[in-house]
């Protein structure tokens, strides 16, 4: 294991870019790695691209193509634009590329620090 790099279950990574954030998610169990990329396009507006070999993942990537994040900010916790997406697409309650997301686009519009997240079984 590299040094420096969290033994974690669920691994969220950023990559630090002047023109977007872009994120890694390594989703644990079912191997599928997403990469997403967010650029901002107006003051709370992003564009996102998200890559998978999960199924439900590339259909909630063809529903995320521009996101006004205030839309998702003052939506209660788990009735935001993307988890009402991330339920349409038949994601699994635990999947973290959701809160991925959502975590990229406040990067992105400068609302969040680029920091890693993860979860570690003890």
């Amino acid at each position: 294991m590299r040094s420096g790099f969290l033994s974690c279950h669920y691994c969220i990574r950023f990559i630090c870019s002047n023109h977007l954030t872009r994120l890694i998610v390594d989703p644990g169990a079912c191997g599928f790695t997403c990469k997403v990329k967010v650029d901002k396009v107006g003051k709370y507006q992003v564009t996102i691209n998200v890559q998978s070999q999960c199924k439900q993942i590339k259909k909630l990537a063809n529903e995320m193509a521009e996101i006004d994040f205030l839309e998702i900010y003052r939506g209660p916790y788990g009735q935001n634009y993307i988890s009402q997406s991330a339920a349409r697409c038949g994601l699994h309650p635990s999947c973290p590329i959701p809160c991925g997301l959502i975590k990229a686009i406040e990067a992105e519009l400068g609302m969040a620090v680029k920091k890693n997240v993860g979860f570690t079984y003890e």
